[in-house]
Formats: C-alpha cells, sequence, structure tokens
C-alpha cells in the first residue's frame, strides 16, 4: 500500500512540475489505423503530451505481411501513407511532424528514389528535421524503414 501511495505522490509532482516523468505518466498507445504489417501487430506509436513518436515502419503492402513493395520508391509511398493514417488517428498530420528518421538498406543506392516518394508528402515550406541511415535488414526484401515524432495540436 505505501509503494502505491509513492508511486501516486510522485506521478503527481512530475504532472505539476511537467518534466519528462509526468510526460511519460500521462503516455497513451496511439491506435493502429493504417492496415498491414508491423502497425496491426504493434502500438502505432506513443503520444506523450503533445508529441507523437511512430513506430518503424517498413514498406508492406496492404496484401500482408509478406507481401513487401517493390522498389524503394514505392515501399516509401506505402510507408508514407501509414503515417499519415497512424498521424491522423493520433489528432496530427504529416503537416505537423518535426523530425524523421529514414532507414535504408543500400542508402548510397536507394537515397534518390526514396527522396523523390518522400518529397511528395512534405511540399511546400514544411520539411522536417531528417536523418539517414543505411543498415541491415532481417529480411532482404525490406528497402526503407521510416519513423517520425509529430506534434500534436
Amino acid at each position: 500500500m505505501a509503494k502505491t501511495d509513492e508511486r501516486r505522490q510522485f506521478l503527481r509532482d512530475a504532472m505539476k512540475t511537467g518534466g519528462a516523468a509526468g510526460l511519460a505518466a500521462m503516455a497513451l498507445a496511439v491506435p493502429a489505423a493504417a492496415a498491414g504489417g508491423k502497425v496491426e501487430k504493434n502500438a502505432a506509436g506513443i503520444r506523450v503530451g503533445n508529441l507523437v513518436f511512430t513506430s518503424g515502419l517498413t514498406g508492406v503492402r496492404e496484401g500482408g505481411a509478406d507481401d513487401f513493395g517493390g522498389s524503394a520508391e514505392e515501399q516509401t509511398h506505402n510507408i508514407m501513407k501509414k503515417h499519415k493514417a497512424n498521424l491522423e488517428a493520433a489528432g496530427s498530420s504529416l503537416d505537423n511532424v518535426l523530425k524523421v528518421t529514414v532507414y535504408m538498406s543500400d542508402i548510397k543506392v536507394e537515397k534518390p528514389a526514396m527522396n523523390k516518394a518522400y518529397a511528395a508528402y512534405f511540399t511546400g515550406s514544411h520539411r522536417p528535421s531528417r536523418s539517414a541511415i543505411g543498415v541491415e535488414f532481417p529480411d532482404s526484401r525490406t528497402k526503407v524503414e521510416i519513423d517520425m515524432i509529430a506534434w500534436v495540436p
């Protein structure tokens, strides 16, 4: 009983000060609204205060977990459509994305194709901060994975 009271008091104090612990205490799972792959098996992300931290999504098509889009460009389009739906379900949008991390299987070869698709979703003056990293995916058909941090107005 005493530990429960201590935990409750800690959470109250943290929320009063607005610290990271208070925000973490208010974290809510984001509904997984988009179809296909990882997003339906796990939470699409976590909302902490006015921020949404999305899960990394791959280019799995709506046909199922074994149906990967062919090119890096096609996979990027599939990923961005899923992120768009998930952010909207969380009360945000692509217009509110602050940071993007892109993981690619062959960054030297695939980056131009990924950039072409990516640019279709961030038009005008809004360009979130972005990092691109070369990685080795467990499934060789995966060419791109993207996660985001967005603001919820």
